[in-house]
């Protein structure tokens, strides 16, 4: 068992967010192109990819923070490939709240991450069943409201062809997956 897997299974059993200090979003002083500028991202990256490897509904709390550390990244110019990896795991396991994490995933960091991650995550397990949810939950109206205009907007587009979510889980992982790992050799 190689020392990532060790990481993710023993995160598993404990929630020990101490194990993953290593993995931290972290600036380590460089800027340019090509250049990551998050000490842990190599590490965090090669994490990432023996999770999505083997991950179950289980490993939701560490996808999930790994997601915010990608997000935090975003500042140190880190590639958008690893958070559409992680926002992928939590779509294919999510209840509807996960539905904030995922519009985090495309909105919260940056043009790049809005145009590289596909829109049919922030429709949810269903475009109609999220839009009745943000209707119905008044713990955050505004932010709702924003999401609700958000796919309203995509839904307008009529030339727009949004693939159902099980089109959505084969795509991702009979071909975007792969692309996405074959650029991340680039990091």
């Amino acid at each position: 068992m190689n020392n990532y897997r060790k990481i993710i299974d023993e995160f598993r059993l404990g929630k020990d967010e101490s194990l993953l200090d290593d993995f931290r979003s972290i600036h380590n002083g460089k800027e340019g192109y090509g250049e990551s500028g998050d000490k842990n991202y190599q590490n965090r990256k090669n994490l990432i990819l023996e999770l999505y490897e083997n991950y179950s509904v289980e490993d939701k709390p560490l996808i999930k923070w790994l997601l915010q550390e990608e997000l935090k990244g975003f500042e140190f110019d880190i590639p958008v490939y690893t958070t559409d990896l992680c926002a992928f795991m939590i779509y294919k396991y999510m209840i509807i709240e996960d539905i904030y994490d995922l519009y985090d995933a495309k909105f919260g960091a940056g043009s790049d991450h809005q145009g590289f991650v596909d829109v049919e995550l922030i429709f949810g397990l269903n475009k109609d069943e999220t839009k009745t949810f943000l209707k119905n939950d008044d713990a955050r109206k505004e932010l709702n409201n924003e999401m609700l205009a958000t796919i309203e907007w995509y839904e307008s587009n009529p030339n727009a062809k949004f693939k159902s979510r099980e089109e959505y889980i084969v795509y991702f992982e009979t071909r975007k997956a792969k692309n996405i790992k074959l650029d991340l050799e680039d990091y």
